[in-house]
């Protein structure tokens, strides 16, 4: 049963590491700023670097990412992008930051699922790589946040 939980945990962690690369690609294309664009780009290169480590330790315990829940995931951040925000025909001033704060809590649901593997301490895991996704993960936040302290003028009246 452990097992069979493990490996649907990871497929789980899988489908959404897919769609935030989805999304980091996504939003480093449209986003306004070309320095964030730079940075998000580097940083969704880094995610995708990520998602395949997560595929090889997937092999270390016996599993494979699942169609069945990837498929769903990144259809679901295609939809995200229909969102009513009475402007059709462009991009509304929060897309920005909204979009920001989405990838920042993408990575933080990275970063927690590198944890979680940590934690359970599974022979087959190798600490030292969760390690490194858990801190490379941890510096994606610090960089994120940075970002959407920049992102916020928008908020400010004029």
């Amino acid at each position: 049963m452990a097992t069979e939980l493990l490996h649907t945990y990871m497929q789980d962690h899988h489908a959404g590491a897919a769609a935030g690369v989805d999304l980091f690609r996504r939003v480093a294309k449209e986003h306004d700023d070309p320095e964030i664009r730079a940075v998000l780009s580097r940083i969704g290169d880094e995610t995708e670097e990520d998602l395949r480590n997560l595929e090889e330790l997937m092999t270390l315990v016996g599993t494979a990412p699942s169609a069945l829940k990837d498929l769903p995931a990144r259809a679901a951040e295609k939809l995200g992008q229909l969102k009513p925000n009475q402007r059709f025909a462009q991009r509304s001033p929060l897309s920005n930051l909204l979009e920001v704060e989405a990838l920042t809590i993408a990575v933080r649901g990275k970063e927690l699922g590198f944890r979680a593997l940590l934690d359970i301490d599974d022979p087959r895991l190798p600490r030292p790589t969760l390690e490194a996704l858990v801190e490379r993960a941890l510096e994606h936040g610090g960089q994120l946040e940075k970002l959407r302290l920049t992102c916020t003028h928008v908020l400010k009246g004029s």
